[in-house]
């Protein structure tokens, strides 16, 4: 016979749901604040379910595990940012997504992605949420938007768009996990002008 915790995580995986949309805001904005105040090793789906005011049963009706709440949470707030969106030309569209994402991760939810990128060094749940949920959905956006330059010839054709997302966003990763400076719209500005000089087309 099962027990309550593993009838729980069953549930959780038929794609269950908390009925109303405010109760599971208040479980998603619960776990964001939890990891920022005791960090996502001493996170548990009890201490989340106490902040929300809720059931566990309610929060395993929709998640198997801690790790997919934080994953669902920080994805609805960041999300919007890793958009490309119009601008008065491709290589344009691309400086303001950078910013967009840069400015996203200046406030809490740099803090809330540094926690997580350093605890999924040592927690496999939260690195396959981390990789299912983020970045591998917004690497395939982008090499499928890097992919449009090249055929607008934006970027070099021998460009590898997965080269291209490395040279663009790593050091925003790098500068936000070891903080050797501000992630600010003139330093985005600056790797962009770097980067586009190898790869856009002449």
């Amino acid at each position: 016979m099962k027990s309550g915790e593993q009838q729980a995580k069953a549930t959780a995986a038929s794609g269950g749901r908390p009925r109303s949309p405010r109760i599971q805001q208040a479980i998603l904005n619960a776990a964001v604040e939890l990891v920022l105040e005791i960090g996502f090793k001493s996170l548990t789906i009890d201490a989340i379910a106490a902040k929300a005011g809720v059931g566990r049963m309610t929060i395993y009706r929709r998640w198997p595990n801690k790790a997919a709440i934080v994953m669902e949470a920080f994805v609805a707030r960041v999300d919007p940012g890793t958009l490309f969106l119009s601008a008065k030309s491709y290589a344009e569209s691309i400086r303001l997504q950078m910013r967009t994402m840069a400015k996203a991760f200046r406030g809490k939810d740099g803090a809330l992605i540094r926690a997580l990128l350093a605890e999924a060094q040592f927690d496999p749940e939260l690195a396959t949420a981390l990789r299912e949920r983020w970045t591998m959905p917004r690497r395939r956006m982008a090499i499928a938007y890097f992919e449009e330059g090249k055929r607008k010839r934006v970027f070099r054709p021998d460009a590898d768009p997965n080269a291209i997302i490395d040279v663009l966003y790593a050091p925003i990763y790098y500068r936000l996990q070891m903080g050797t400076g501000p992630l600010s719209d003139a330093y985005i500005d600056e790797i962009f002008e770097h980067a586009m000089k190898g790869l856009m087309k002449a």
